[in-house]
């Protein structure tokens, strides 16, 4: 069984190696791609200085296009399985060793991370702690997604998943370029696809700083929530291949 672990990054030079290095640790036999989504700095050089594979966009797409590449490529060069996490070390590892455990084992076709999920948790000192306009944004997107698909979802903007190859086959043809986590599991539930959440531990950033402003939040969700709506009314995608 082979298994891709990509990593999308956007000016991320000073988190990636020490991202590399963790997936490496917790996960010695997967292999690494990194999607650099046109940035500026050197997170190219730096990603291919440690070693692992870097896919390099001409110009800063989005997060969704960055994804996308990478189950385009998990998907093309035949892996069974695949994993994302984010570039800024907010994503242990071995967390989302855990939730590959999960799709290997055949309990879900697409496995997330949520820090929602378990109240019980004790929060580390060097725990992510969101910020308030997150935390509105997270629970008006929870309300209508549950909405929307029925089902529970508590973290819906995670960017530590898992997946298998029916996900890789459906998302390398549909994945929003805006607001990539929220409308792919509305079209993953749509499509018939077990999808599953998992509590994880999440960490604040080790590097660089967040692009989501509280104007650029409010945009933000009030954008997805109209996303949400607009694929209420979508009809149903051919049925994802096995």
């Amino acid at each position: 069984m082979r298994t891709l672990v990509f990593i999308p990054a956007w000016n991320e030079e000073a988190s990636i190696s020490e991202v590399i290095a963790d997936v490496r640790k917790a996960m010695p036999r997967v292999d690494i791609l990194v999607v650099d989504d046109g940035s500026a700095d050197a997170t190219t050089r730096t990603a291919r200085e440690n070693g692992v594979l870097v896919a390099t966009l001409p110009f800063n797409q989005g997060l969704g296009a960055a994804l996308q590449t990478g189950y385009l490529h998990a998907l093309r060069e035949g892996y069974d399985f695949c994993a994302h996490l984010d570039a800024d070390g907010q994503h242990p590892a071995p967390e989302v060793a855990r939730l590959l455990a999960e799709v290997e084992a055949d309990r879900a076709d697409l496995v997330i991370g949520s820090r929602y999920t378990d109240p019980a948790a004790e929060v580390g000192v060097d725990d992510y702690q969101p910020t308030f306009s997150r935390r509105i944004g997270t629970s008006v997107f929870r309300f209508f997604l549950t909405l929307a698909t029925r089902q529970r979802f508590t973290d819906t903007t995670s960017g530590m998943r898992a997946a298998n190859r029916r996900v890789m086959s459906l998302f390398s043809r549909h994945y929003s370029p805006d607001f990539a986590e929220i409308e792919s599991l509305q079209l993953a539930v749509r499509e018939g696809l077990r999808v599953e959440e998992v509590p994880v531990r999440m960490l604040e950033r080790a590097g660089g700083s967040s692009f989501l402003t509280p104007l650029r939040s409010a945009f933000f969700i009030f954008k997805g929530v109209v996303v949400l709506l607009v694929g209420q009314f979508r009809p149903r995608r051919v049925e994802a291949e096995r």
